[in-house]
């Protein structure tokens, strides 16, 4: 089993990616299939592709933003697999910090199965290693066929377990980098000084 860059596979397993990926993200969370290789995509590959991940660096804060995160099978520990060989990797590329964000259970409107699946996410996260960070009213740009949905960030220390508390200065320095440098939103940003506000980080 390894991981590997999704560049280096050939057509036939490119497809089989694009199906883990497609059967993983419902049509209003992917984005184009092609357009995430031009960001850092890998492979947990056991024969044959088992997992995938695309990432991109929050520009020269040393960390790094974790744009889609999917198994090819459940209940097996590939999930598991993936997230301990991808935070490693990120670890050897000198990345300190790996940050991410997942649907909030608490969204309103949100049946109760969803929330069941929404907080089991959350807890597979913490289980390997993520910390909930204490964020409030985040909700980045979506697109305009789209209602705004409300998320949660979650963050790992790459080179330190666990994970301490994110807190203060270094949770707004993360709040702004992962706006700015996922989203395209500035500190100054209206949106980004309400979660700022919102969260106590003002």
């Amino acid at each position: 089993m390894k991981l590997v860059a999704a560049e280096s596979l050939e057509t036939g397993d490119l497809e089989l990616v694009r199906g883990i990926y497609e059967d993983g993200f419902p049509p209003h969370l992917r984005a184009s299939f092609s357009s995430l290789l031009a960001d850092r995509a890998y492979v947990l590959v056991d024969d044959a592709p088992i997992g995938f991940a695309v990432l991109r660096p929050l520009a020269s804060t040393g960390w790094v933003f974790l744009r889609y995160f999917v198994a090819g099978s459940r209940g097996r520990g590939v999930g598991s697999m993936l997230w301990t060989h991808l935070t490693g990797a990120m670890g050897e590329a000198g990345f300190t910090r790996m940050v991410h964000d997942v649907e909030d259970p608490a969204e309103s409107g949100v049946d109760a199965e969803e929330v069941v699946v929404r907080n089991r996410r959350i807890s597979f996260y913490e289980r390997n290693g993520a910390l909930l960070l204490p964020v409030e009213s985040y909700l980045p740009p979506h697109g305009d066929d789209e209602e705004p949905h409300s998320l949660r960030l979650m963050a790992v220390d790459l080179n330190r377990a666990p994970t301490p508390p994110i807190v203060g200065d270094d949770l707004r320095a993360l709040v702004e980098a992962v706006y700015e440098h996922r989203y395209g939103l500035s500190p100054a940003d209206p949106v980004v000084r309400r979660t700022v506000v919102s969260s106590g980080l003002a």
